[in-house]
């Protein structure tokens, strides 16, 4: 008996034994749990700390406690001034108002409207209208607001994850503080908070909504407005091709029928397409034709009084292209102030005001200018109001050149005009056929009737001698041939014994009848 009672003592203390060691087991891992929920808190918590929705919400808690502390010392001091003025009471008012001048101040800090509880938190900045675009230059802007406005949502939809993450974190923490103190006197102020987030989050939410309509609604509108700009941009550049096409083709096809002003014909067409481009991009991309014609016919008019003489350039122009007086490449002479100024030169450019004129070595420069080579500038206007010669119109290109010699009275003059015209036709020769060929073509133009072109020579009695005249044709640039035949001619006569060629003498008489002779 006393054996039985033995075993079944040890067997109770087995179990309790046993008992003991499961409950410090439990004990253990229920320490376990709480430290690994204590420093989950702790995770939360720092997450939260810099966390802006709850910096905000924080910022919004204290206003409304300084906004109440506010409206307490505010009536506290009504209290106090309806009391007699002693000194204790006037310092308290001092104190009270040193209170009310510190928390205004921290209330214009913190910033915050009084009107809404969640504003601080669920404020939207607004869109910006879209741009207006009417031609292709604001085709970049409105990409670039497209991009803007997608990231202002981007950045908003990121804010309202923060808002659900922030929400999550909240509801874990409470969790937490439940399991480890129910009682915790937190669990009420989180509670609250973790509300009026949730409802702040709904607020923004609904806000979100809104302004992704709005911005798909902006991308929308912009994206017509770029289509419609692109499309318009194509069907001006279809235009503008089919013009130029049009035009280059027609300058090819003229130039089978025109040879001598071509370049007079490619530049007024160039600027003819220029100007029909520039009129089709007008009518492209202004919206009122019509009030943009009558603009510029009011304007038209004051410019044409104040640019007068601009205006008669461009006429000049026209004048000039469609006479054909002169076209590029032509040797002309310009003369003004009544022949005072004269310009020979070869004409190398006509623009719509002016005329571009190469100054060349001429018989003007060696009588008149002494200078040559420069590039001389003529407004078109000169055109009107100004003698021009052409010494290459229509093709010509000789001119009547002459030369005059004086022999004495007692030279051979028949001989001497003999000598004088073989050596003009001698050296004139060439330019002679050549001009013949060139009349006969001017006689369908102009109504040729002296067609002479041989030399002509003629005698003139004049008081120093007998004067002969030598007439031939020349190239316009006359110098060179002038030299060769005045050149010959001298030394021709100076072979002759019975030609003598005159000059200017002047005869002294002496009183002792002696005679000196100045040449």
């Amino acid at each position: 008996m006393k054996f039985l009672v033995l075993i079944i003592t040890l067997f109770s203390l087995f179990i309790n034994a046993k008992d003991l060691n499961s409950s410090d087991k439990n004990i253990s891992q229920e320490l376990i749990t709480e430290q690994n929920e204590q420093n989950r808190l702790k995770e939360i918590d720092d997450s939260l700390q810099n966390n802006i929705i709850v910096i905000k919400y924080q910022q919004y808690l204290e206003f409304q406690n300084l906004s109440i502390n506010l409206q307490t010392l505010k009536h506290k001091l009504r209290i106090l001034n309806r009391r007699r003025k002693t000194k204790s009471v006037l310092e308290k008012i001092a104190n009270l108002k040193k209170s009310q001048f510190a928390i205004q101040a921290k209330l214009e800090v913190l910033g915050i409207k009084e009107s809404s509880i969640f504003e601080n938190i669920t404020t939207f900045a607004t869109l910006k209208n879209p741009p207006k675009v009417k031609n292709p230059f604001l085709i970049l802007e409105a990409i670039n607001y497209k991009e803007s406005i997608k990231k202002q949502l981007k950045l908003y939809e990121q804010k309202y994850q923060n808002f659900i993450n922030t929400i999550n974190l909240i509801k874990e923490k409470v969790s937490i503080i439940k399991k480890i103190n129910k009682k915790d006197k937190k669990l009420k102020t989180l509670q609250t908070e973790l509300n009026d987030l949730k409802l702040a989050k709904d607020i923004y939410k609904t806000k979100l909504n809104s302004l992704k309509i709005e911005v798909e609604k902006n991308i929308k509108n912009t994206d017509e407005q770029i289509n419609a700009q692109l499309n318009k941009l194509f069907d001006l550049g279809i235009t503008i091709f089919i013009s130029i096409l049009f035009f280059t083709l027609l300058k090819m096809g003229l130039k089978k029928y025109i040879e001598d002003n071509r370049y007079i014909l490619n530049k007024t067409l160039n600027i003819l397409n220029f100007s029909i481009i520039i009129i089709i991009i007008a009518f492209f991309y202004i919206d009122n034709a019509t009030y943009l014609i009558t603009i510029l016919g009011f304007a038209s008019a004051g410019i044409a009084i104040a640019m007068k003489d601009w205006f008669m350039n461009i006429f000049g122009w026209f004048v000039i292209v469609i006479s054909n007086s002169f076209k590029v490449g032509d040797r002309i002479k310009v003369s003004f102030q009544n022949g005072n100024i004269q310009i020979v030169g070869d004409i190398i450019d006509i623009t719509m005001t002016k005329i571009v004129i190469q100054e060349d070595i001429t018989l003007t420069t060696y009588l008149h200018t002494r200078r040559a080579g420069r590039i001389v500038f003529v407004p078109n206007n000169t055109i009107f109001t100004n003698p021009i010669f052409n010494y290459t119109h229509s093709g010509l290109k000789t001119v009547w050149d002459g030369i005059d010699i004086t022999i004495t009275f007692s030279s051979n003059h028949k001989k001497a005009t003999y000598i004088a015209k073989e050596i003009t036709k001698k050296y004139s020769k060439g330019y002679t056929d050549l001009t013949r060929k060139q009349l006969n073509k001017l006689r369908s133009v102009y109504n040729l009737k002296n067609t002479n072109v041989e030399p002509r020579i003629f005698t003139f009695i004049e008081e120093d001698g007998i004067k002969i005249s030598c007439w031939y044709l020349n190239a316009y640039s006359t110098l060179n041939l002038r030299s060769t035949i005045s050149a010959e001619i001298l030394d021709k006569f100076k072979e002759e014994e019975d030609i003598k060629i005159a000059y200017k003498t002047q005869s002294i008489k002496l009183d002792d009848d002696r005679k000196f002779t100045q040449a």
